[in-house]
């Protein structure tokens, strides 16, 4: 935040605004595999019920020849790949939807975004520095 912008009182972006902006901005400029790779490891990380709410989401959004075939972090990152290459920001939604359904109050978006902005394999696309 700029000096005219303290004395002014403008806000400062909260941490999550910024990881938030910056995994949008990843989804559309780092190359479709590091994003899937990115995820994929993410997704590894998460405990087995949190995996299972985003395999039912991207069931839920799916057509037929998308749908994840099961919660294996690999292919649920490979659905969802598609998924947002086909409607940009349905991967965000898709984690809010599991997050909300789950009744997980944000401990798949900010683990799963967290760690694919901060993944080697997707951070030389972001403009600015972490």
């Amino acid at each position: 935040m700029g000096v005219l912008a303290r004395l002014f009182g403008a806000e400062q972006d909260s941490d999550d605004d910024v990881m938030l902006r910056r995994y949008r901005h990843l989804l559309g400029t780092a190359p479709r595999e590091s994003i899937e790779q990115a995820h994929a490891d993410a997704f590894s990380r998460l405990p087995e019920p949190e995996r299972a709410a985003i395999y039912e989401e991207l069931s839920r959004g799916s057509g037929t020849g998308e749908r994840p075939l099961s919660s294996e972090p690999a292919t649920l990152a490979r659905s969802a790949s598609r998924a947002e290459g086909r409607v940009p920001g349905s991967l965000e939604s898709t984690l809010r939807r599991a997050d909300d359904r789950g009744g997980f109050a944000g401990s798949l978006m900010d683990p799963v975004i967290g760690d694919v902005t901060r993944s080697p394999l997707v951070s030389a696309f972001l403009p600015w520095n972490s």
